[in-house]
């Protein structure tokens, strides 16, 4: 996936400062980022660059935590649209009001004066989707002789994208948010129930850990944890 910084980025003071930005959609969405972030710097950690693979955190139609579901290996970027569409079958089959996608790309740095394009950088970026809006956060990073990941939190950004703007025709961002548009947007829950999705997609080699199973069912809440 690719990324770059735009008309419509947001500078952020710090974690309140985001958390404020992004409260309409998660009160700690800063927390969740650090989860993201934190799993991704351990398994960069361990196994080296390019190692990551697209992680979702699902949430139901009352936005309790569900589980989280990490992406199959892809062949080529059109097998990766193809993988994260199958994930994605698994939040809406729960009638999902929001999922959270941590990914590994590549982005354009301007500089601040002109906005001439200075860098290509690697950046993990965050896309948090509810049926309404969505928010990106990009935070470019470096990683460092022993695979220590280092990010560059000086040239990250926020991007909001409301409903009216992320329609395919609208669409600012590409085929990824399109993509999110069609999975968060559908009428019904779609032909598959969450236990076929995930059959599917343990048969086709994604991970997932179900954290709160009872919350797969809107009409039982369990209490959230850790992931």
């Amino acid at each position: 996936m690719s990324n770059t910084k735009d008309q419509s980025a947001i500078k952020f003071t710090g974690q309140d400062d985001y958390n404020e930005l992004c409260s309409h959609i998660h009160p700690d969405a800063y927390g969740e980022f650090q989860k993201l972030s934190n799993l991704f710097s351990s398994i960069v950690s361990k196994e080296g660059p390019d190692s990551f693979s697209n992680t979702m955190v699902v949430y139901n139609s009352m936005k309790k935590l569900v589980g989280v579901l990490a992406c199959r290996s892809a062949e080529d970027k059109n097998d990766l649209y193809k993988a994260l569409a199958q994930m994605l079958y698994f939040p809406r089959s729960i009638n999902s009001e929001l999922f959270i996608i941590a990914q590994d790309s590549r982005v354009r740095l301007f500089s601040k004066d002109d906005q001439q394009e200075q860098s290509v950088s690697d950046a993990l970026v965050v896309t948090y989707v509810t049926p309404r809006d969505c928010i990106i956060f990009t935070v470019p990073y470096t990683i460092f002789q022993d695979n220590t990941v280092n990010f560059l939190f000086d040239d990250s950004w926020i991007s909001c994208v409301h409903e009216d703007t992320l329609t395919p025709t609208k669409g600012p961002a590409g085929d990824m948010l399109e993509l999110f548009y069609t999975f968060s947007h559908a009428s019904t829950s779609g032909p598959l129930s969450p236990h076929e999705v995930l059959a599917f997609l343990k048969a086709n080699d994604f991970n997932f850990e179900i954290i709160n199973p009872n919350n797969m069912n809107s009409n039982h809440i369990a209490l959230p944890i850790a992931m």
